[in-house]
Order: structure tokens, then C-alpha cells, then sequence
């Protein structure tokens, strides 16, 4: 939203004249304020405020008119990340864009996104909210919309995975590590046994394997901050 903004009575260095400035937040409380100034009068300084602000409506209520789906592509066209990236955002938003495309981004609404998400298969229901959020949140910072109607209003809980068991018996297990043969079939049983994860029984040394107390032991692999 754009605040009405307010005038400011500056003093000229050196003659005690004064000179006249506005300013406003373009975005609301918590945006970035803008001052411009330098007006030989209190009347030229309110005139040039009412253009700015009368310049901003107008791009305002032209944004609010892009579909959703022209959003998307805009988006799209200056998020810098990888194409593998960019293809990915793009299969998930065309979820939306299949239900939402032709609709003017600032009718959309929380509610029916909301039933939207819950029509969508779990296997992709969280990616493809959270990749809807992602493009609406920047609607928000453009000044395109005032709140995100992906997020306010709609939850968005990750899938709980569910434990996989892909070997009934012991017996199973061994029969995987004797096809694939005397070389990698005993790092198959060794990690199903320990239930160390990939990370950790590959940086395993020499040194961290007691044979004779039947002991292994491990550093837990340090995470990138992210």
C-alpha cells in the first residue's frame, strides 16, 4: 500500500533560505523510504509528491492486472539460478498455473488455494505450494499485491515420509550382497547391520574399526550452514 506521504522544510546552507521535500514508503510500514527534495516551495514540493504517488497507483493497478500465469513467466525469466532449477519451479507452478493461469494475480485468494493445495497428489503437494508461495511472495515485494494469498491462510505441513522396509529377512539381504559380488557385497550388509548413513560408513578409515572388540566408530559429517 501506498502511504499519502508527508513534506519536509529543509534550510539552505549558507542562507537560511528554505527548500521544501517529500517522502514516502512505496511498500508500506517496513519498506524502503523514499526522500526527494530540493523544491523552492512548499506548493511545487506537494505537487511533485501527488504526481510520484499518482505515478505509483497506476503502475500498481496495472500489476494487479497480470495473470497469474504471466507472473510465472516473468518470475521465471529473472530468477538467476541453474536451468534444472528453473525447469523444476516451472513443473510445479504449472500446477497452479493449469488451475490459476488466466486469473488477475490480485483476485486470487487464500481460500481457494487452499483447496487447490488439497486437490494436488501428496507426492507434490508441499513443492508445489511452496513454489507458488516463492512466486507470490515476490508479487508482495514488487508491490503487486499487499499480502500473499499462498500463505496467509493456508498451510502448507511437509509430507511425513513413511519408514521403507525393502527387505523382509536377513536372508534377503545377503542374497543382494552375494549377486553383487565379493567386492561391494559386504559394505551391503555392513551398512544395513550398523545403520550408518552413507555419509559416515564412506568416510570410515582403517583406524576407526576394531576388529577384535567388534567396534566401529564414526564422526558425525558436518553440515553446511545454510
Amino acid at each position: 500500500m501506498v502511504q499519502q506521504g508527508q513534506l519536509i522544510e529543509l534550510t539552505r546552507r549558507g542562507r537560511g533560505e528554505p527548500l521544501w521535500a517529500y517522502r514516502f514508503r512505496a511498500g508500506g510500514r517496513g519498506s524502503k523510504r523514499v526522500q526527494r527534495g530540493g523544491f523552492a516551495s512548499e506548493q511545487d514540493a506537494r505537487e511533485a509528491l501527488e504526481r510520484e504517488l499518482e505515478r505509483l497507483r497506476r503502475e500498481r493497478r496495472i500489476a494487479r492486472r497480470l495473470t497469474l500465469a504471466e507472473l510465472v513467466e516473468t518470475y521465471l525469466a529473472q530468477h538467476d539460478v541453474q536451468p534444472v532449477t528453473i525447469e523444476k519451479l516451472r513443473y510445479l507452478l504449472s500446477k497452479a498455473t493449469a488451475v490459476f493461469g488466466d486469473r488477475k494475480v490480485g483476485e486470487l485468494t487464500s481460500q481457494e488455494i487452499a483447496e487447490w493445495r488439497m486437490r494436488l497428489s501428496p507426492g507434490y503437494r508441499f513443492e508445489a505450494t511452496q513454489a507458488l508461495r516463492q512466486v507470490l511472495h515476490r508479487a508482495v515485494a514488487w508491490g503487486m499485491i499487499e499480502v500473499n494469498p499462498a500463505k496467509v491462510g493456508v498451510d502448507n505441513p511437509v509430507r511425513r515420509r513413511k519408514e521403507q522396509h525393502p527387505f523382509e529377512s536377513w536372508a534377503e539381504l545377503e542374497a543382494v550382497a552375494e549377486a553383487i559380488g565379493p567386492r561391494y557385497g559386504p559394505m551391503v550388509l555392513f551398512a544395513a547391520a550398523t545403520g550408518l548413513r552413507p555419509a559416515e560408513w564412506i568416510a570410515l578409515e582403517k583406524r576407526d574399526i576394531d576388529r577384535t572388540e567388534r567396534v566401529v566408530t564414526f564422526a558425525a559429517p558436518l553440515l553446511a550452514a545454510s
